[in-house]
């Protein structure tokens, strides 16, 4: 351990009394250079080849199917909660099925750890045990055992005990890997580990990190501390995307050690591309959370006594609340100048830590509580900011307050908090909600929906059997879904007192002639009726079509709680079109005719209030079982029209024909992190094709584009738009530009841009108090049009560079705040440029 002395011989700190942690050195966090490049584009992407299908499962002709009368229950296990022994995971029935691969019903889906030859008691070498057991059913790298991606599923369950681990456990796509919620297990790192071991290598090499997809890890300790502290032992290696869970681990590491818990290494194909992490601690360690990936929402880490808690080596926009940070050198190191493109902090602690934040990038730092520690930011070696901002935004970048184009660099400026309103937990800390795991539940209180006659076998109706379910679980028992595929032709209606549980992303899949007309779209998922309140818990659910229907709303939520957060969705993604539970994989290829396969992904209405944490909403870009070209057009990613409490936590919204999120008189709104991808395949065709646009649905029309500027024509990342909108606060966006049609096509706007806009406020006021932290944009003109593609004012990327591409610390015009002390700050007159 240095004394702060010491630290401030080194930093040009001021000397403090208070010792602290010992930083990890520079060399421990030098920047992933490889990662960082700003020209780099998705590499045509790798995947295995679904080979053992069953090509007779047809789900968009599913089978007539009457269930057997599903009585009331006598006893509701769910209404009285408890204390419990024995986590219910390992308890209920393991009936799920793969229905696209071939012999599914000999192919099993769960698989206890125990019954692959694992101990458990600390000294028997388990690791290959581990290994057998995610191999088991022909599994290897990348679905190219002739399962694709998405046909050979695995859960992974890891009873209590501790597991010694003398190599690495090997993590495959489509993989989860749950310990027992009540009693935790350990994997233990062998004291003979040699240098560089990964003890859990969630990394699986067969593609490329940018599409490990499908992936989790919870429920776990991961200990290294009987390895020589003196090696570098890595926990786990991190290197994945979307649609991957990491929640519920705990990174136990020897002090003063080089240790590290989490690192993300997908070697050539970089860090990934992921969106959530969270529910973690770390312990001692040389660094607990090596960072090298896109973009990332994380949210409840704590680390103590660990020398760095979080370095960063490449990421464009990382927005993180509640981290706390106990006896440790720098809290949030952003390494050297270029490192991190942007960085948000909110809501977060410091006990005696040498550093908060050190680093230069575009900062917004909001209610942090520091005490006995060394600056909040040190840039440079030049202390920006300290002590404590309780109640405060720091804001260090570009920033925007009016509306005649002049940005502000600001070097650190303080403004006064703004209002959370019914967003505020009752610290005063943004509401945040962790995964249901139901460790106070017992197995009694599960009932599957195949009990109540589904089959989730892919061409059986199922609409019946899971609706007669969820009416009478509701209030009474934990609806399960066993792996599966269920195809529903009609709305399934998701009644106050439901919870629903997937198994490895269990599928519900849209079907039939209730969906196909788009000028009277239907939800497949509607979420109480407008008035109701309620609970309503989802949890590891995929959400997909079997075929192209325009009229597909996949979700409706037309409820709120009456409590906080009552409605939630954690874990659970949309998948439109790329996979072989769905038509849409073979006849959505034209490259000039994208198909109109849903209408809407997700609509949360103006009667709802719901938590959403780790949700991709995901128009396929590509085939995750084969080789098709793929041409999905989906109409619309997110309509947000709630005005109680919404919170978006580590979602994102790819490749949807008009827009990614649309917020329509939306009020009392948090986002932490919104990433988007615009169509690969735009602007060859322009949108709106192939839809037109709905003024009821409040569809953008594009009229204000020039028809020689082809690049104007694409895909609004976020659209906020109305008078009555208020209260939205918006925390890192990455919004990603990539191509400019069918195959790859590279860029080629004015400049060699992909895109003229990229965001869309419209008719709002100066006293709306929307804000936009941290924008971040690649390949984008305009990071900001106010006024829509007929914009009056504009902020450009030329005007803004830094990330990927372009970045805004703070857009703030209808904000409705003002700082109040100001340090360094001067102004710059922004040129516009206009799609003309």
């Amino acid at each position: 351990m240095r004394s702060l002395q010491v630290l401030a011989c080194l930093s040009g700190l001021h000397q403090l009394s208070t010792a602290y942690n010992t930083p990890a050195p520079p060399d421990a966090t030098r920047p992933d250079l490889f990662a960082y490049l700003l020209n780099w584009t998705p590499a045509n992407p790798v995947h295995g080849i679904f080979g053992d299908r069953n090509n007779s499962v047809a789900p968009w002709h599913p089978e007539p199917h009457r269930p057997p009368h599903y009585p009331p229950h006598q006893q509701c296990d769910a209404s009285s909660p408890g204390a419990q022994s024995d986590f219910w995971l390992p308890n209920v029935p393991h009936n799920g099925t793969s229905p696209f691969l071939l012999n599914a019903p000999n192919y099993h889906i769960y698989r206890n750890v125990r019954d692959f030859g694992a101990v458990g008691d600390g000294v028997h070498d388990d690791t290959d045990a581990f290994n057998a057991a995610i191999d088991y059913g022909s599994r290897c790298a990348g679905g190219q055992c002739n399962g694709g991606t998405t046909g050979k599923p695995a859960l992974i369950y890891v009873p209590p005990g501790t597991y010694a681990i003398y190599s690495t456990i090997q993590l495959y796509v489509n993989t989860q890997i749950i310990g027992d919620a009540v009693n935790l297990p350990t994997l233990k790192a062998a004291s003979s580990a040699l240098n560089n071991t990964i003890v859990v290598d969630g990394y699986d090499k067969g593609t490329q990190s940018t599409n490990n997809f499908y992936i989790g890890v919870r429920n776990l300790n991961i200990d290294t501390t009987a390895a020589d502290p003196a090696k570098t032992i890595y926990a786990l290696n991190w290197a994945v995307s979307q649609a991957t869970n990491l929640i519920n681990v705990n990174f136990i590491m020897p002090t003063s050690s080089n240790h590290i818990g989490i690192e993300m290494n997908g070697g050539t194909s970089g860090g990934g591309s992921g969106l959530f992490m969270g529910d973690l601690t770390f312990s001692g360690g040389l660094i607990g959370l090596q960072f090298s990936n896109q973009q990332y929402s994380l949210k409840n880490l704590k680390f103590t006594n660990v020398a760095t808690a979080i370095a960063i080596t490449h990421g464009f926009v990382i927005s993180m609340q509640q981290i706390n940070c106990i006896n440790v050198g720098i809290c949030v190191d952003m390494g050297a100048q270029g490192v991190t493109g942007s960085l948000n902090l909110i809501d977060s602690w410091c006990d005696t830590c040498g550093v908060v934040v050190n680093g230069s990038s575009s900062v917004v730092l909001e209610n942090i509580d520091v005490k006995s520690s060394g600056p909040l930011l040190v840039v440079n070696g030049t202390t920006m900011a300290q002590g404590s901002l309780v109640g405060q935004t720091y804001i260090s970048g570009h920033v925007y307050e009016d509306g005649n184009g002049t940005a502000i660099v600001s070097n650190g400026t303080k403004h006064v908090y703004a209002d959370r309103g019914s967003l505020a937990d009752a610290s005063g800390h943004y509401f945040t909600k962790p995964q249901p795991q139901y460790t106070h539940y017992p197995a009694s209180a599960f009932a599957s929906v195949k009990d109540a006659g589904a089959r989730g076998d892919g061409q059986t109706d199922d609409t019946a059997a899971i609706n007669a379910a969820l009416k009478n679980n509701a209030n009474c028992k934990i609806t399960y879904f066993p792996h599966g595929v269920y195809s529903v032709t009609d709305t399934i209606y998701v009644p106050p007192g439901s919870r629903i549980v997937g198994e490895v992303w269990s599928i519900i899949s849209a079907a039939g002639n209730k969906f196909s007309d788009e000028a009277n779209p239907q939800p497949m998922i509607q979420v109480g009726k407008p008035g109701e309140v309620g609970l309503a818990e989802f949890s590891d659910m995929l959400f997909t079509v079997s075929d192209v229907l325009p009229g597909a709303i996949l979700v409706e939520v037309n409820m709120k709680g009456s409590n906080q957060g009552d409605v939630s969705f954690h874990n659970t993604h949309y998948r439109i079109g790329g996979a072989a539970d769905s038509r849409t994989e073979t006849a959505c290829q034209s490259e000039t005719q994208p198909c109109k396969a849903a209408f809407l992904v997700m609509h949360l209405r103006e009667t709802s209030s719901v938590y959403i944490e780790n949700s991709w909403l995901w128009t396929a870009d590509h085939d995750l079982d084969g080789t098709n070209p793929t041409s999905v057009g989906t109409g619309r990613g997110m309509l947000v029209e709630a005005t109680t409490a919404t919170w978006l936590v580590g979602t994102g919204s790819e490749h949807h024909t008009l827009y990614g999120y649309t917020l329509h008189n939306a009020q009392n709104v948090m986002t932490s992190l919104m990433q988007v991808e615009t169509p690969y395949w735009q602007p060859v065709p322009q949108a709106p094709y192939p839809w037109t646009p709905n003024a009821t649905w409040h569809d953008p029309t594009f009229e204000g584009c020039s028809g020689n500027i082809s690049q104007c024509y694409m895909s609004w990342s976020v659209r906020v738009i109305g008078s009555e909108s208020h209260a939205l606060a918006l925390y890192g966006m990455g919004f990603w530009v990539f191509f400019n049609g069918p195959q790859y096509a590279p860029c080629s706007g004015p400049d060699g841009i992909c895109q003229i806009n990229i965001i869309d406020l419209e008719d709002l006021k100066p006293e709306s108090a929307v804000r936009l932290y941290n924008v971040n944009t690649k390949g984008v003109q305009n990071l900001i049009s106010v006024g829509g593609s007929r914009d009056t004012m504009t902020a450009t990327q030329a005007a803004n560079p830094g990330s990927w591409g372009g970045v805004i610390a703070a857009f703030l015009r209808f904000g409705a705040m003002r700082p109040h002390r100001d340090v360094k700050r001067h102004h710059v007159r922004h040129s516009r440029i206009h799609a003309q």
